[in-house]
């Protein structure tokens, strides 16, 4: 199966506009969330819907669980389900393991595993398929 709606986070730049870039296509819905990357969302969208893709961008902060729900919400409001989600959010922390802290510990944490697990159950009833993590 051919995934047709996707969410992917920390779809603006880099590995998540080139992701994005692969999947898109005639009859194909993609949400992309982005924290600090406006711009480049809003230049991706405008690159994207010109092969046919619907495009839905979404600004949050995957460290707040509120706007995690946030992304949960709008996506489900645009998509009614999805078949395809890649968390490709991350952080980019200088930690180390002789200076990490009990915060940057759990922005990773929230970021990196937290939340697409939060993602998921969100649409515990609305998914096509099969969601791994």
């Amino acid at each position: 199966m051919e995934a047709q709606k996707i969410i992917i986070t920390g779809g603006a730049t880099r590995i998540g506009a080139a992701i994005a870039e692969s999947l898109s296509g005639f009859n194909k819905e993609i949400v992309i969330q982005f924290n600090k990357s406006k711009k480049s969302a809003e230049n991706l969208k405008k690159k994207l819907t010109l092969n046919g893709t619907k495009v839905y961008l979404i600004k949050a902060d995957l460290s707040k669980d509120k706007d995690v729900q946030k992304i949960v919400k709008f996506a489900k409001t645009k998509l009614k389900y999805f078949d395809c989600l890649i968390n490709n959010a991350s952080l980019f922390e200088n930690d180390k393991l002789e200076n990490f802290s009990s915060d940057s510990w759990e922005n990773h944490i929230s970021t990196n595993l937290k939340a697409p697990a939060m993602l998921s159950k969100g649409f515990s009833k609305n998914v096509r398929g099969k969601i791994t993590i």
